[in-house]
């Protein structure tokens, strides 16, 4: 058999299976170089020499249809670059009659998104690729952040021009003879021609729009996403943003052991408080108010107790002259318990429990509820007995409700149940708690996660 005559049948045969498996797709804007322009061909012509796609969807505005109907331009062209190359293109051309607002970035991203979509569901599994080089600048850019974002299911080919750099001039649409620019387009000739093609290097660009994630991420305080997010840039954060933005993660965990290995002695630009008791209330009180910023109600209903017991310990000691440890026990799972005989030792504490829970007063935990008529015997200061009262209140009313049955904790539901105090106004009277006691706390100290992201940030920019 003669051997073209073999090609044309292995050709046949594989008809189906191209088809269906390794369909090569060009889809292209049309733009004002194509189809050929200064005796060379335009992008999408060029794409389609190189990478014999066996369809080619050429999508057109309402300017590029007036000149493909004066003379079939851009189908002619590709129909003698097939003959040419004993190849087949199948030619789709979306016409877009009312596009004339070609500038408009957004309404291609939408449409381009729809279409891409489409081709892929009609040909699985075929090679897709985006000429990014023909077309308005808003047609351009909306495939190329489509093409980075498809995770390598489409690929941009941008395609140079013969001089590398702006074209000198661009031939008249109006008065375009088709065959003779086809006729003198050098590209045809093996001895002229110069692959101009290159597929988009889109690591940069894809890295860039995750960075920019990640700061939205660090920005919201969700640190443990702006993590997972980092882990899949191909250049990867410089080494002291991961240190940080691992810290940071640690701290809304309240692992401080965590920080201090990643950071060391660097710790203190991100923990501004280094006692370590009144570290710990003061970041569970920051915890407490990034819940609110999210609002995770739920979260931050739960986590007033804790630190509310550790509040009233330091204000029985510091404003009733108390040490309440002198009194208690601790069992095996490390709760501390009121002990009944050392108690005893003091008269006048034993007799606040007896007033206030009854004569049969028995070993209980050290909660809120019963280091509060402590302090109201013990303390002076009116000002910290009343708030200590208030957030006691908002403790039994909204946390033990929350806690015991299923609700819908908002912002609202919690203002209801709260004698009208908002998440915002239980964090004030937190903060006020704590300037009571005077712990050291300084104004700014509280916007110390803020400070913290801008830090991050700052590295992640300046990398």
């Amino acid at each position: 058999y003669n051997i073209k005559i073999v090609e044309n049948i292995i050709k046949k045969c594989f008809v189906g299976l191209k088809e269906n498996e390794m369909t090569r797709v060009l889809f292209s804007p049309i733009g004002g170089t194509d189809p050929i322009s200064n005796c060379r061909d335009g992008a999408m012509l060029h794409i389609c020499r190189v990478y014999k796609p066996d369809i080619v969807y050429l999508h057109m505005s309402k300017e590029m249809l007036e000149f493909q109907r004066q003379n079939d331009r851009y189908r002619y062209c590709i129909k003698k670059l097939g003959e040419k190359l004993e190849h087949s293109f199948k030619v789709v051309v979306i016409e877009r009659e009312d596009l004339e607002e070609v500038q408009i970035f957004d309404s291609f991203i939408d449409e381009y998104q729809e279409i891409l979509q489409d081709i892929l569901m009609k040909h699985k599994g075929c090679e897709l690729y985006l000429n990014v080089s023909s077309g308005t600048p808003a047609m351009k850019s909306s495939l190329q952040i489509l093409g980075v974002l498809s995770e390598g299911r489409m690929k941009t080919i941008q395609v140079s021009t013969p001089v590398r750099k702006i074209n000198p001039h661009l031939e008249s649409h109006n008065d375009y003879d088709v065959e003779l620019y086809w006729e003198c387009d050098d590209d045809n000739s093996e001895e002229l021609f110069k692959n101009r093609c290159q597929e988009s290097q889109k690591n940069n660009l894809l890295d860039e729009i995750k960075r920019q994630s990640i700061i939205r991420y660090i920005e919201a305080y969700d640190y443990s996403a702006a993590l997972s997010e980092a882990k899949t840039l191909v250049e990867p954060l410089p080494i002291m943003a991961q240190k940080y933005l691992r810290s940071a993660h640690h701290r809304t965990q309240l692992n401080f052991i965590g920080i201090d290995n990643e950071l060391g002695k660097e710790k203190k630009k991100i923990l501004p408080v280094s006692d370590e008791k009144v570290c710990n209330i003061f970041e569970h009180i920051l915890n407490l108010q990034i819940k609110v910023q999210k609002e995770e109600y739920v979260d931050f209903i739960r986590g007033i107790t804790p630190v509310l017991v550790d509040l009233f310990q330091i204000a029985l000691k510091e404003s009733g002259g108390l040490n309440y440890r002198q009194y208690v026990k601790i069992n095996k799972q490390g709760v501390e318990k009121w002990d009944i005989n050392k108690l005893e030792t003091n008269p006048r504490l034993l007799q606040v429990f007896r007033n206030n829970f009854g004569l049969n007063f028995k070993s209980t935990p050290v909660y809120s509820s019963n280091l509060l008529p402590c302090i109201e015997e013990y303390s002076n200061n009116e000002e910290l007995i009343n708030l200590s009262k208030r957030l006691r209140e908002f403790e039994e009313n909204v946390r033990n409700m929350a806690a015991h049955k299923i609700v819908s904790v908002t912002r609202e539901w919690i203002k209801q149940y709260s004698n009208g105090y908002t998440p915002e106004k239980i964090l004030s009277m937190l903060k006020e708690y704590v300037q009571l006691l005077n712990m050291g706390i300084k104004e700014n100290y509280w916007d110390s996660y803020n400070a913290m992201n801008q830090l991050i940030i700052d590295l992640i920019k300046w990398r």
